[in-house]
């Protein structure tokens, strides 16, 4: 039997954030002010996409990785 009063949480995905192919660097604070998360800083290296550790974010090198 199941429970109405429980609400069943639809999960999104993550948001994919395209960049400039130049960038190095990306810094995510998990956007939403004070309902986000502390800002942490991402490097590429030879990567295409980088994801958020926090909040599933992904930063995508346009040109790259399919942006």
């Amino acid at each position: 039997m199941s429970n109405p009063s429980i609400s069943n949480p639809t999960i999104e995905p993550p948001e994919i954030i395209i960049v400039d192919p130049d960038e190095e660097t990306v810094a995510c604070d998990g956007g939403g002010g004070a309902l986000g998360h502390p800002l942490v800083y991402y490097s590429f290296g030879d990567q295409a996409a980088v994801d958020c550790g926090y909040c599933g974010r992904r930063f995508v090198r346009r040109g790259r990785g399919g942006a």
